[in-house]
């Protein structure tokens, strides 16, 4: 480590090599510098400060610690924290009652662009308060009082936020617009594609380098929880999103630490326009200056409480694990024997087609009846049953959009159908499209009226205990026409491959022979 001496000399005839060598030692500290090494420099640095937070040096030991930002910001020791924002502190208010005639300043050149999410975050760049530089020639404002002060404030809040007053509110660019993507999704009125705007907004990588960029990535993680488990059927999205919380949930620091209240945590139920803008403003200095105006309900500081921030991110990862098993695992099915199998060993078609008709967008029964069904038709050896669960197969996904894990069985079920008689005429004509409703294959019947399909179905099965319905009854020998088996079957193997085609891709299947025929 470089020594630094006591008394540095700062003024522009001084020596620059001392002064830019103990700057390249400062540019040095980053986040994953070890304490022992970082620690001491912090220390020195923010001592130096804080003897003398308006002297001629202090723009040097500013600029250091704002040179240290990466560490500082991101899991220092408490002592080294505590240090360096109380000298940058005091350095501001010396600074800031000093006026200056400057319309603007270099920081704030900057300032809007210093969105604490974006991977290539640095802080403020300083390298100019030491001397002239080949590529940018020292300016009037350089050392101006305003421009220190504001450079002490915006680090000081960059480590710890809210704890400066002062900042200007100014939002980056990048986070308007996300705010405005993210509310539109949270409204249910989404701009732009939902899943790559959320697997986006997950996607974290090594861009969390602060307190207020890891409080705002939870928050509306924590608020897209609910829109991703009822509205994203892409795999991919909820790997992210895991994922993200997973890697954030160690840097939350200390629950133990929190000092609140029950009542003092904010309540994350916001209206989600709201809870939008708190997460992505929360990741800036200017963002967080802004919020300091409309967040009156709660001290600003309980947004970062490590208790608070644990129990949304747990909440969170709990919700979005299990709607992953739910929605791309296997469904498990024991149990809907003795639900839908009667004791005789006949299928209870009815309990089934009431089933499918009363289950709404968020029921799992739908869903799990076609995987039953799939698979107890792969082990039946009843031609009559096997042909009724592949019409009711058939009939579930026409009407749910069915999540990957479910669709891929009942895929591999409506695959074995036959597709040889695509190719050939059958008995029945034009008959099975026909658009008119008194005839009893007609497409908006067996597609879309749950309760005219539920009807045929059930006379299909058990003839005797459930009449033919009277608007048109149906004949067993056009129900199991093998032509329109093999049309329904592939029209639907058509639509899960191109709903699953990013998944499929993921798992190294390489689509229906269908899709690679087209």
């Amino acid at each position: 480590m470089i020594h630094i001496p006591e008394n540095l000399d700062t003024s522009p005839t001084a020596d620059l090599l001392k002064p830019f060598e103990i700057f390249e030692t400062w540019s040095r500290v980053s986040a994953d510098t070890s304490p022992d090494d970082a620690e001491p420099l912090v220390l020195d640095c923010a001592r130096r400060l804080a003897a003398d937070p308006g002297g001629d040096a202090a723009h040097v030991w500013v600029a250091g610690l704002a040179e240290m930002v990466l560490y500082l910001a991101g899991q220092p020791t408490a002592e080294a924290e505590r240090a360096a924002v109380e000298a940058l502190l005091a350095a501001a208010s010396v600074f800031g009652e000093r006026s200056c005639a400057h319309e603007s300043h270099p920081y704030e050149e900057e300032f809007g662009e210093l969105a604490e999410d974006d991977p290539l975050w640095l802080g403020l760049p300083t390298s100019y308060l030491f001397a002239d530089l080949p590529d940018r020639p020292r300016q009037d404002a350089d050392l101006c009082p305003v421009n220190i002060a504001g450079i002490a404030r915006v680090t000081a809040d960059m480590i710890r936020p809210f704890s400066a007053d002062g900042i200007p509110m100014v939002v980056p660019e990048d986070h308007t617009s996300s705010v405005e993507n993210l509310s539109s999704i949270l409204c249910d009125y989404p701009n732009r594609e939902p899943g790559p705007t959320l697997e986006s907004n997950a996607d974290v990588g090594d861009s969390l380098a602060t307190k207020g960029a890891r409080a705002g990535y939870v928050i509306t993680q924590h608020a897209s929880c609910w829109y991703a488990v009822y509205r994203i059927a892409e795999r991919s999205v909820f790997d992210a999103m895991i994922e993200g919380l997973e890697a954030v949930l160690p840097k939350l620091g200390d629950p133990s630490a929190c000092t609140h209240g029950d009542d003092e945590h904010p309540d994350p139920e916001f209206e989600s326009a709201d809870i939008a803008e708190i997460g992505f403003h929360l990741r800036s200095p200017g963002g967080r200056a802004e919020l300091r105006e409309v967040l009156d309900e709660y001290p600003p500081d309980a947004w970062l409480c490590p208790r608070y921030l644990r129990d949304l991110a747990d909440e969170a990862l709990t919700e979005l694990r299990t709607a992953h098993t739910s929605k791309f695992g296997v469904r498990n099915t024991t149990a809907l024997d003795g639900m839908y199998v009667q004791p005789d060993g006949s299928v209870d078609i009815d309990v089934l087609t009431q089933c499918v008709i009363d289950g709404d967008d968020f029921d799992e029964a739908p869903e799990n009846i076609a995987a039953w069904a799939a698979r107890r038709h792969a082990s039946s050896d009843d031609p009559h049953e096997r042909l009724v669960l592949l019409l009711l197969t058939l009939w579930v996904t026409q009407v749910r959009d069915l999540p990957y894990g479910v669709g891929r069985e009942v895929r591999a079920l409506l695959s074995t159908v036959d597709p040889a008689p695509l190719e050939t005429a059958c008995p029945h004509g034009d008959e099975h499209v026909d658009e008119h409703a008194d005839k009893h294959v007609d497409e908006r019947l067996r597609r879309w009226d749950k309760r005219g399909f539920a009807a045929h179905l059930r006379h299909l099965y058990a003839p005797d205990s459930f009449p033919a319905p009277e608007a048109a009854p149906a004949a067993a020998d056009v129900w199991g026409c093998p032509r329109f088996l093999a049309a329904w079957a592939r029209d639907l193997v058509l639509r899960l491959d191109e709903a699953y085609r990013w998944m499929d891709q993921e798992d190294g299947y390489e689509g229906s022979a269908f899709s690679r025929e087209q």
